[in-house]
C-alpha cells in the first residue's frame, strides 16, 4: 500500500503562484552544492584508469597471498623435517655413545682374553718342558725292560696321556682365544667407525634441512614484504578510485543544481508574469477600475501522489545530507536516523550506532511524499509500478538486488543519483557512501521509480 503526503494550499490564484515560486527559489539556493564554483569532474578516462589500476592492483594482492599461503605451508612441512632430522642426530649420537661404551668393553674383554692367551701360552711351555724332564727317549718298550715297577710304568703312560690331550687342550685355547680377540677388536673398530660416519650424515642432514627452513622463512618474508606494499598500494588505489567517483558525483550534483536553479528561475519568471497578465485581466474586467483583487475561492496548488523530477532529486538530496553516516541494521525511518539492533553476522554493535541501513535510508529519502515499509523486498512493488531498465534510471530510482532472482530473496536496495552511481548504506561497519550502481553487490534483481 503506497500513502503520500498530500499538501494543500488554498489561497487566491496569483498569491498562491507566487508563494510556489518563491519556494522552488528557496529549495534550489539553501542547498550547499549550489556554488559558483563547480567541483573537480574527473575525466572518464581518469576514472577508467584508477579502476584499471585497482583491479590490477586487486590480482596482484591475491596472487601474493596464494604464493604466502604455499610458503607458509612449505615453511611447516621443511620446519618438521627439521625437527624430524635433528632426532636422526640425536639417534646418531646415541648410538655413537653406545658403540663406543661397546668398545671400550671390548678392549677390557681383550685384555682378559690376553690374559688366557698368555695362560695357555704358559700352559704349554709348562708341558714341553715336563715332557722334556722325563726324559721319555727311548719308547713304551725300552721302558717298559727297564722298569722295576711294571705298574708305576702304566702309571707314568697314563699321566703322559694326560699331558697329551692337556697340551691339545692348551694349543685349542690358545687359537681360540687369539681369534676371539682379533674378532672382538675389529667389531669394535667397524662399529665405532659405522656409527662415527652416521652420526656426520646424520648431523650433515639436519644442517641442510635447518639451511632449507631459512632459506623458506626469508622467501616467505620478502613475499610478505611485497604484499604488504601491494596492499597499500591497492588501498591507495581504492582511496583514490573512491575520490574520483566522489568528485564525479558531486560535479554531477552541482551541475544538476545549477540546471534546477536556472529552470527554478525561468519556472519564476513565468509565473511572474502569469500574475502580472492575470492582475491586468482582472483590471480591464473591473473597467479599467482600481478596485481590489477578488476575495476567496482561488485555484488550490497542484496536489502530490505522481512522480516528478523534482520529487526524484529531493529524495536525492536528502539522501545525500546523511554521507558519512554510520550504517546501523533495522535503523533509520522517514523522520531521520535511529539506532540499530544489535544482532549477529557483524551486527553485534549495531544498538549502539545511531543511522541507516539500506532500506531505512529509502523510507527517509522518500518520506515526505511516500510512505514505505522497512523491508527492501516490500518496497520494490510498493513504490511504484513502472521498473525502469538499466540506462533509462532517473534520479531518485530505486535499485534492488536479489538472493535468488525472486522478490522475496531482495536483500538490499539502494538510490540513484545520477550518473551511473547510486547512494547506499552497505553494511555493518560501513558508511553511507557513494557507489556505482554495478559496484553495489551481487544480483542485480531491477528497478522501481516510485510514486509510479
Amino acid at each position: 500500500m503506497q500513502l503520500c503526503r498530500i499538501g494543500r494550499t488554498r489561497s487566491r490564484a496569483m498569491a498562491g503562484l507566487a508563494a510556489l515560486a518563491t519556494a522552488a527559489s528557496l529549495v534550489v539556493v539553501a542547498h550547499p552544492a549550489l556554488s559558483a564554483t563547480p567541483p573537480p569532474n574527473p575525466t572518464d578516462g581518469q576514472i577508467q584508469n584508477a579502476q584499471n589500476q585497482k583491479a590490477a592492483l586487486a590480482d596482484q594482492v591475491g596472487q601474493l597471498t596464494a604464493r604466502v599461503a604455499t610458503l607458509t605451508a612449505l615453511s611447516h612441512q621443511l620446519e618438521a623435517a627439521k625437527e624430524l632430522a635433528e632426532q636422526k642426530v640425536a639417534l646418531a649420537i646415541s648410538k655413537l655413545e653406545q658403540a663406543k661404551q661397546t668398545a671400550q668393553q671390548t678392549a677390557q674383554d681383550a685384555v682378559a682374553a690376553e690374559h688366557k692367551v698368555k695362560q695357555a701360552q704358559r700352559e704349554f711351555v709348562e708341558y714341553a718342558q715336563a715332557s722334556y724332564m722325563s726324559g721319555d727317549v727311548q719308547g713304551m718298550t725300552g721302558t717298559l725292560l727297564t722298569a722295576d715297577d711294571p705298574n708305576a710304568l702304566l702309571q707314568e703312560s697314563a699321566l703322559q696321556g694326560y699331558q697329551a690331550t692337556h697340551q691339545l687342550s692348551a694349543i685349542d685355547n690358545l687359537q681360540r682365544a687369539t681369534v676371539a680377540k682379533s674378532n672382538a677388536d675389529a667389531a669394535a673398530r667397524k662399529a665405532v667407525d659405522d656409527q662415527t660416519k652416521a652420526a656426520a650424515a646424520a648431523k650433515q642432514a639436519e644442517q641442510e634441512a635447518a639451511s632449507a627452513v631459512a632459506a623458506a622463512k626469508a622467501q616467505q618474508q620478502q613475499v610478505t614484504q611485497t604484499l604488504s606494499s601491494a596492499q597499500s598500494q591497492l588501498n591507495a588505489a581504492q582511496e583514490r578510485l573512491h575520490t574520483l567517483n566522489g568528485q564525479r558525483a558531486a560535479y554531477e550534483a552541482w551541475r544538476q543544481h545549477q540546471i534546477a536553479l536556472r529552470k527554478a528561475r525561468e519556472r519564476r519568471l513565468r509565473l511572474e508574469r502569469l500574475r502580472a497578465a492575470r492582475l491586468a485581466q482582472e483590471h480591464q474586467s473591473q473597467g479599467g477600475g482600481g478596485g481590489s483583487v477578488g476575495g476567496g475561492g482561488g485555484a488550490s496548488a497542484p496536489s502530490g501522489g505522481t512522480w516528478t523530477a523534482g520529487k526524484g532529486w529531493a529524495a536525492v538530496h536528502r539522501a545525500e545530507q546523511y554521507l558519512g553516516t554510520m550504517y546501523a541494521w533495522a535503523g533509520g525511518n522517514a523522520y531521520g536516523p535511529t539506532y540499530g539492533v544489535c544482532a549477529g553476522d557483524g551486527a553485534f554493535n549495531d544498538c549502539h550506532i545511531r543511522g541507516f541501513d539500506c532500506s531505512g535510508l529509502v523510507m527517509y529519502a522518500w518520506g515526505p511524499n511516500l510512505y514505505l515499509d522497512h523491508y527492501a523486498a516490500t518496497q520494490y512493488t510498493q513504490a511504484g509500478s513502472i521498473h525502469p531498465s538499466p540506462g533509462n534510471f532517473k534520479p531518485g530510482d530505486l535499485l534492488f538486488w536479489s538472493s535468488n532472482g525472486t522478490i522475496a530473496g531482495i536483500h538490499h536496495v539502494a538510490i540513484y543519483i545520477g550518473n551511473g552511481n547510486v547512494i547506499q548504506a552497505p553494511e555493518s561497519g560501513e558508511v553511507i557512501q557513494i557507489t556505482p550502481w554495478d559496484q553495489v553487490s551481487w544480483g542485480y534483481f531491477g528497478a522501481t521509480r516510485p510514486l509510479t
